[in-house]
């Protein structure tokens, strides 16, 4: 086999394994299969939520969350921002629910999608506090959401295109080798 022949196997190779490589990374999100959701109320109208991974892994990666609450004579709260907490994984709502019974709604956009509903009782400030914890199955898409068909998995771009341009740079590479060779 020439030592052409060898230049050129190398660099198929080396463009097939980069190709393989990066189409086999799996996306955050399907690593670690969806986000958990806990919500938590303290029974005097603060409202948190944990955000994990399925399999219990911490989320380490930027987080954005929102709040919607609705009571039983209609008031609507929010949407409004959930604010991390420095070093945690927990999502606060920077308000406070009034007294009385409320169904609130935290939805998370990142890392993954992730919904958690839960009931949220407020005591009236004369009244014992009686905190509260829903937990929430893990979830790729919200399923409230029925008229949206859940996103299909997608992996990232990015390899793709690092092992297109590794491709790209590898044929100029030979490319000039061979006209050098001449």
């Amino acid at each position: 086999m020439g030592r052409t022949a060898r230049v050129i196997r190398r660099a198929l190779t080396a463009v097939a394994a980069t190709l393989v490589a990066a189409l086999a990374l799996p996306a955050p999100a399907q690593a670690h299969a969806g986000l958990a959701l806990v919500v938590h109320d303290d029974g005097r109208g603060s409202v948190s939520v944990d955000v994990a991974w399925a399999d219990g892994h911490p989320v380490t990666e930027p987080v954005a969350g929102t709040l919607i609450a609705f009571a039983q004579d209609g008031t609507q709260v929010g949407p409004a921002p959930l604010s991390r907490l420095p070093g945690a994984s927990t999502l606060v709502y920077r308000g406070a629910l009034r007294p009385g019974s409320w169904q609130v709604t935290a939805d998370v956009a990142l890392p993954a999608i992730g919904r958690c509903e839960a009931p949220v009782t407020v005591a009236a400030a004369d009244a014992p506090a009686k905190p509260g914890e829903t937990r929430c199955a893990p979830s790729e898409a919200p399923a409230a959401d029925a008229a949206a068909a859940p996103a299909p998995d997608r992996k990232p771009a990015w390899p793709v295109w690092l092992a297109v341009l590794g491709g790209a740079a590898a044929a100029v590479l030979l490319f000039r080798r061979l006209i050098m060779n001449r």
